[in-house]
Order: C-alpha cells, then structure tokens, then sequence
C-alpha cells in the first residue's frame, strides 16, 4: 500500500462520535431540558402560593378562634367581649406579615318571636376574611351568649 491509497482497514479500527454527532446530541439534550426549567419554576410558584393558603388559612381560623374565646357579653360594659370588641356592622382589621385581614360580625336574625320583638339575638355570625397578593382565604362561624 502506498502513502496516497487509503487504507480500507484504518477507518474499521478508528472509533468515536465526530464532531456532528457531538453537536447533534447536545442540541437534542438542551431541547429536552429547557421544558423542564419552566416545570421546576411552575412547581416553585405552585408550593409558594399553597404555603401562603395554608398561613391564611391559619391566620384565618386563629383570628376566629380568638374572638370565640371570649364571653358573648359582658354587662359591665369592658371592652373585653365579642359585643363590645367586634361590634356588628362594624369591620375589624389588621395586618399580620404580608397578609391583611378583616373581621365582621352581625347578629343572626333567628325570625319572628312570639311577641314581635325583633331585636337582635344572643347569636352572632363571626367571618374572617384575610388577603394577601390579590389572593383571598375566610372562614365563618357563630358565637353564642346565655
């Protein structure tokens, strides 16, 4: 054989990925990957907003466990009772971290009585409402007096 033929058994022997290969499977690799940034950013984004659901949701049932807590009302007059600290139509706010939130109370109208009298009754109707980032979580419930 000589110097200008090519021998036919050195390409046999040569093994490896040319330089197209490489390229080629790179690119393959890339556009496979990128989707999956986008899905680990989406997940991220998912888990933030369920963690802030469930501080509002906490937030929520705290403030309302708060105002159960206390006595229907006081007849001494202090300041320390669902009547006298949450008065009805009357809306309580506060902000704790990033999230905002508003207490209302309203007295339950439990019908007619017997002797037409439709003063307010011994229930009241509690609702916690808590924002944050244009999200919004409430919860409700009643609280009663003797």
């Amino acid at each position: 054989m000589g110097a200008t033929e090519p021998d036919p058994e050195r390409g046999a022997r040569e093994r490896g990925y040319s330089l197209v290969e490489v390229l080629v499977a790179i690119l393959i690799l890339s556009l496979s990957i990128l989707p999956m940034v986008g899905m680990f950013d989406a997940a991220l984004r998912a888990a933030t907003l369920g963690g802030n659901y469930d501080r509002a949701r906490a937030l929520a049932n705290e403030k309302l466990e708060e105002v159960r807590a206390l006595p229907y009302s006081d007849p001494g007059g202090a300041a320390d009772s669902v009547t006298e600290r949450y008065p009805p139509a009357t809306p309580v706010r506060g902000t704790e971290g990033v999230f905002e939130y508003t207490v209302r109370t309203g007295f339950v109208d439990m019908g007619f009585s017997s002797s037409g009298d439709s003063s307010p009754t011994s229930q009241m109707r509690v609702e916690v409402e808590v924002e944050w980032q244009g999200k919004s979580y409430s919860a409700t419930g009643f609280v009663a007096g003797a």
